[in-house]
């Protein structure tokens, strides 16, 4: 039933080609406007589970906080170089950027230690907890005063008392020595030059600017627009260095170098490269190919009339892909070039039948009926079993990889029907244009045969065999040394590929050389761990109960961060002391009242600032900030800081309320390059122990999830999809044995692929684990071709003649596989280059089993069945010599 309407298919393209081309030309102008509806997708996250918990959990606290999308801006500074003009450099640029309507606001400043004890004086008793408040007691007795005193002189008459003094006259009586850490903090583990009040690297070469646009990075083309209005406000800045510098004096001064990164910079680039690998895959995929196929059938023009129902399957599969998904990412970016080396099967194993009977003689229409009836079949269980086994990527809670199964199943539909219905049309067109009426004349006549047309007007075809020839008629003539040479590479490739190792880095999915990630990078070199964080997710019912829970994790934290664990931690606990130390720092001021009393201390200052030798009233506004601090009867809010836009920002980091429900977080700052796969078990057990309303995210509690969800996921695709293609191939041959003897290729092919990663180093990732499940719908073909010529021509003379035809389709298909999916090999992203090359071994691996060791064991049936080899062999001489 299918080889009839197969047949009858074929015979209406021949007929009435010029109807295809006219139907399936209006479907490919539909197909490229829907395509031109793709847009790009270049964050990495949006290709995981979007309903795992942590996942989620991950992806809500940083949108929520506000640290996934940033532009970093760095200035840098001529080595030696007065700092001066530099930072007014930055205070001009800086008021610039924040102005634009792309921007929200821009940091640059943290504020010098002075400024910052300006700032946070009045509140500085509520910080301290009942140690802290004992030591300011101390610091407030009369003996006390008197060694302070002494002390302030002496650090006066110091090299760094010019650095020190506006400090010294803001506190005299040392307060902020008991709370400046906790001030310095703010910033978590991120090193700074804190004198210069900037967000300076310690080695004065590098000034950090962190931005907040207005829009998330994944909007490219907003992403454009803001780097162009940056990169104009740079450029207009920097256009005035020469009067800047002049104004200090030295108009020799080199001018800052201004660099973008950040996660803004890296979507562009993301966007940039997603591009080049969708045009390079496609284009180098379909060039390679052609040069192939060329080199195989020996004449360019058979080779693009070939080639031609490829493109229409590409072109449909884009447009398909335009009209549901909508969307290319890092994952799905690839799909053209797969299904370049995918489809490109369906052409050769159609066209090689169609060669192989113009070649004995058969009229076009019955060559063609043969290429559509008999491959034709086989090219449909080829084609189906290879799509279902895509579907199988369906099964998967990784978006990206769901949506690469479901385009390239779909793609390959489209390929294997543009194969079906336009080969055969093109080559009827073909052949009629070329020899014109006296072809036609001649086919007309009753009784023609294409042995009866004159030798110049008969095609001349040719199938390049590679080799294969010879190695598939040895295999059939010595079966026993091949199965057994076989079977020891299978052991050896077993023991090999349980070495193979698993890598779950997110980030390895990035493509290499991403300037935004390298600015990143050095970044968080230069300023330690800032940009390499945990986080601990606190939640509560109300403000108090958020910041009273955020004080005991931080306290909890602070133990990690002793005993090495961690570099450090930053939470609002450093901005907002917890609601109860407030009320002890509170009733401490009440109870100590006299201490503190301004016409008590100041008396007794100035007699020991004068003993000293110093002026008393160069600190009367030190005194002026200590009384407004010990004047403090409310406790501080979070309202009461959102009021100044500087510190509104701040809080923002750290704490944010939404429907009602509070939530607070805890930057965990690890050491460097220590914790990148898994969280340290301290910190899980302190997230653990803090209760259901504390919960630990970050990159590396993401990568400890997904590295074995992915491995479970990849193992059912495998399962589901072998036992789909299993199920399918039983439908079409109604036997076990033919079914199991298609699928010996593969099994076998895969396990000699896994240990040839193994030996060439390649390791599995979150993207190349499923190439296990794709091998299956690319080596599944092969076995099938095999097998479906040996049940087409079992027990005649000429089989092995047959086998050793579709050996060379077999060959040439897993060489254009191999060169569509080398293509992806050269990708910029390390996922899709290391899935190129694992398809490249799995499609080379399962060939190779399919025209060795499947003809081998196919010998030993024949000769138990009664000595076909033998029979066979004699045609030997006359097939080397056709081919």
């Amino acid at each position: 039933m299918l080889e009839r309407l197969l047949e009858r298919t074929a015979l209406f393209s021949r007929r009435r080609y010029r109807r295809v081309f006219l139907v399936v030309g209006l479907l490919l102008l539909l197909s490229i406007a829907a395509a031109s509806r793709l847009r790009l997708d270049t964050e990495i996250l949006n290709l995981l589970p979007a309903d795992d918990p942590v996942v989620m959990q991950f992806r809500e606290t940083l949108e929520q906080f506000g640290s996934l999308d940033v532009l970093l801006m760095v200035v840098r500074i001529p080595e030696s170089s007065v700092l001066t003009p530099y930072l007014d450099f930055v205070d001009l640029l800086g008021p610039r950027i924040e102005a634009l309507p792309e921007m929200e606001y821009i940091d640059y400043r943290i504020g010098t230690v002075d400024e910052l004890v300006e700032e946070f004086f009045p509140n500085a008793f509520l910080f301290l907890d009942e140690e802290g408040l004992d030591q300011v007691a101390g610091r407030l007795t009369e003996e006390a005063v008197a060694a302070r005193a002494l002390e302030l002189r002496s650090n006066l008459r110091t090299p760094q008392s010019v650095a020190l003094a506006d400090l010294l006259r803001l506190d005299p009586m040392g307060i902020s020595d008991v709370f400046v850490d906790q001030l310095t903090s703010t910033s978590g583990d991120l090193k700074v030059d804190w004198s210069s009040g900037y967000v300076l690297s310690k080695n004065k070469q590098m000034l950090l600017m962190v931005g907040k646009p207005t829009e998330p990075a994944q909007e490219v083309e907003f992403g454009r627009r803001l780097a162009a209005a940056v990169t104009g406000v740079v450029n207009e800045t920097l256009s005035e260095w020469n009067d800047i510098a002049a104004a200090e004096g030295d108009t020799a001064l080199a001018p800052p170098v201004v660099e973008l990164g950040g996660t803004y910079v890296t979507a562009l680039e993301d966007a940039g490269t997603l591009v080049k690998d969708v045009v390079t895959n496609a284009v180098t995929s379909m060039i390679g190919v052609l040069v192939l196929f060329t080199i195989a059938f020996r004449r360019i023009g058979l080779v693009l009339y070939a080639f031609i129902p490829l493109t229409c399957g590409l072109v449909l599969s884009f447009g398909f892909a335009g009209m549901t998904v909508g969307v290319l990412n890092a994952a799905t970016s690839g799909f053209a070039a797969l299904l370049v080396g995918l489809g490109i099967d369906f052409v050769i194993v159609s066209y090689g039948r169609y060669v192989e009977e113009r070649n004995r003689g058969a009229r076009l229409s019955t060559a063609l009926r043969q290429m559509s009836g008999s491959s034709g079949r086989a090219v449909i269980t080829g084609g189906i079993t290879t799509a279902a086994t895509f579907m199988a990527f369906t099964i998967t809670k990784f978006t990206g990889l769901r949506q690469l199964g479901f385009l390239i199943a779909v793609g390959i539909v489209f390929c294997m029907l543009s194969v079906l219905v336009v080969l055969p049309a093109l080559l009827a067109w073909r052949e009629d244009r070329k020899k014109g009426g006296l072809r036609a004349m001649l086919q007309r006549l009753p009784g023609f045969k294409a042995s009866s047309e004159p030798e110049h007007l008969r095609p001349r075809l040719h199938l390049q065999s590679f080799g294969s020839h010879h190695l598939i008629r040895w295999s059939y003539r010595h079966p026993m040394p091949v199965l057994v040479l076989g079977a020891l590479l299978t052991m050896g490739s077993l023991v090999l590929a349980t070495q193979i190792e698993f890598v779950d880095s997110i980030r390895s999915m990035r493509p290499e050389g991403n300037k935004g990630m390298m600015l990143q990078d050095e970044v968080a070199d230069q300023f330690g761990s800032g940009f390499d964080y945990m986080m601990l997710v606190v939640t509560g019912d109300d403000e108090e109960a958020v910041l009273e829970r955020t004080a005991l994790v931080s306290a909890a934290a602070r133990e990690l961060v002793a005993d090495g664990t961690l570099n450090g931690i930053a939470s609002i606990g450093d901005i907002v002391p917890a609601p109860s130390r407030q009320r002890l720092a509170l009733s401490w001021l009440e109870q100590n009242a006299g201490l503190l009393q301004r016409d008590q201390l100041l008396p007794r200052f100035e007699t020991a600032a004068l003993a000293a030798g110093l002026n008393p009233a160069a600190f009367g506004k030190g005194f002026d900030l200590l009384e407004t601090a010990a004047s403090v009867t409310e406790p501080v809010r979070l309202s009461t800081l959102e009021a100044r836009d500087e510190t509104r920002r701040l809080l923002q980091r750290y704490v944010r309320e939404k429907d009602g429900t509070w939530r607070s977080v805890v930057f965990l700052y690890p050491p460097p390059l220590i914790w990148k796969r898994e969280a340290p078990p301290a910190v899980v057990e302190l997230a653990d122990r803090m209760g259901p309303d504390v919960m630990l995210s970050g990159v590396n509690t993401v990568s400890e999830r997904l590295r074995g969800q992915v491995k479970n996921d990849a193992i059912v695709a495998a399962i589901v999809g072998a036992v789909v293609v299993a199920l399918l191939l039983f439908l079409d041959y109604r036997r076990v044995v033919d079914t199991l003897l298609s699928l010996a290729p593969l099994c076998v092919g895969i396990v000699w692929m896994l240990g040839g990663m193994r030996l060439l180093g390649v390791n599995m990732n979150f993207f190349n684990v499923f190439v296990t499940t794709m091998v299956i719908g690319i080596g599944v073909d092969y076995g099938v071709h095999m097998i479906h010529r040996y049940r087409e021509q079992a027990g005649r003379a000429d089989l092995l003649d047959g086998l050793t035809e579709t050996g060379k389709a077999i060959v040439l298909a897993a060489l254009s596989t191999s060169v569509g999916f080398g293509s992806m090999s050269l990708s910029r992203y390390p996922g899709l280059r290391s899935m190129g090359l694992v398809a490249i071994m799995g499609a080379v691996s399962t060939a190779l089993v399919a025209i060795t060791l499947l003809p081998a064991f196919l010998a030993l049936v024949d000769r138990r069945r009664g000595g076909i080899a033998s029979d066979s062999e004699r045609t030997e001489s006359h097939q080397v010599a056709s081919s």
